[in-house]
């Protein structure tokens, strides 16, 4: 996607007015004092004439797309009535949780639960409803977003898990963990989702300069590294093993990874070298006898769809 830095700026812009409004002050970093939205330093930076490709700017750049999109999402559904659901997750901002690619100066909890207010925005603007856990006292035990049927009853249970280890095993305790997370719960089945955001900030996973031909280039090679990165999981603890975390679960042997990753890539009309923002989507299947219940993904199909476009 080929956002224009004024009209991301723009949303930034009214996402703060409309935290203000709700009595949320965002603080900045307490040792390096930098704002924690960086579009504006982005902003700066393309006025100023710097690169975009440099890579000492990677970081900077993630946090903005992240920031951007959360922002957007907000501004969506802010008016519905549902919404006051989430206005007590927000409030975490005010701890600085808003460093949603790097280290938080708060509690890394608070910093986790920002995925699931996302995945809670997006879930509102298809006009699904949810069940949210407590954004302080959650004991850890229920899956973080439940979607809920006509009667309010729980159909879907999402788990989601922050990556920042470089080592598979995390990885696979953060799919175990999800997995007992969607069995304790009233769902009738569900699915580990995975934040690798911040997993990809600590790895060679791009090319030198991070530029590519198309954008398209991006989204593959993106996806296929989420998609090498948590297979290696299967690889270097075998087939059986992991089939064995499902068998009789409620949780579908599938991971879904989430990612926001930015990219330079030419423009397909200017021929530039461009920012785009890539929001990675992917589903991961992990046992060898999945099957994805078409409800489920089906209501995947619609949140991808609002993850995509919705644009505040």
């Amino acid at each position: 996607m080929d956002v224009a830095i004024e009209f991301a700026a723009d949303i930034v812009d009214r996402f703060e007015e409309f935290l203000t409004e709700n009595g949320i002050s965002i603080p900045r970093h307490k040792q390096s004092n930098a704002d924690m939205l960086p579009l504006w330093q982005i902003l700066k930076q393309t006025k100023d004439g710097e690169g975009l490709r440099q890579t000492d700017n990677y970081n900077l750049f993630s946090a903005a797309v992240a920031v951007h999109d959360f922002a957007s999402k907000i501004l969506t559904i802010k008016d519905m009535p549902e919404f006051s659901n989430i206005l007590p997750h927000l409030r975490m901002l005010s701890s600085g949780a808003v460093y949603l690619t790097s280290d938080p100066p708060a509690s890394s909890d608070v910093y986790n639960k920002l995925i699931e207010v996302y995945w809670a925005s997006l879930c509102l603007g298809k006009g699904i409803n949810v069940s949210l856990d407590h954004p302080v006292h959650s004991t850890g035990v229920n899956p973080d977003v439940i979607t809920l049927d006509s009667k309010g009853d729980a159909v879907h249970a999402y788990a989601f898990k922050t990556i920042r280890s470089k080592y598979t095993q995390s990885i696979l305790d953060h799919i175990q963990r999800g997995v007992e997370q969607i069995e304790a719960s009233s769902a009738g089945t569900g699915i580990v989702a995975l934040h690798l955001t911040p997993r990809f900030q600590i790895s060679s996973l791009f090319p030198e300069g991070y530029l590519f031909d198309r954008w398209e280039c991006g989204v593959a090679y993106v996806a296929g590294a989420v998609r090498a990165m948590v297979t290696q999981v299967v690889c270097e603890n075998g087939q059986s093993a992991i089939d064995n975390i499902f068998i009789k679960k409620k949780a579908v042997g599938a991971v879904l990874c989430l990612a926001f990753i930015p990219v330079v890539a030419k423009h397909p009309e200017t021929g530039l070298n461009t920012f785009m923002p890539l929001k990675i989507c992917v589903i991961v299947k992990l046992s060898s006898s999945v099957q994805l219940p078409m409800s489920l993904m089906g209501e995947l199909y619609e949140i991808n769809d609002a993850m995509q476009k919705f644009l505040g």
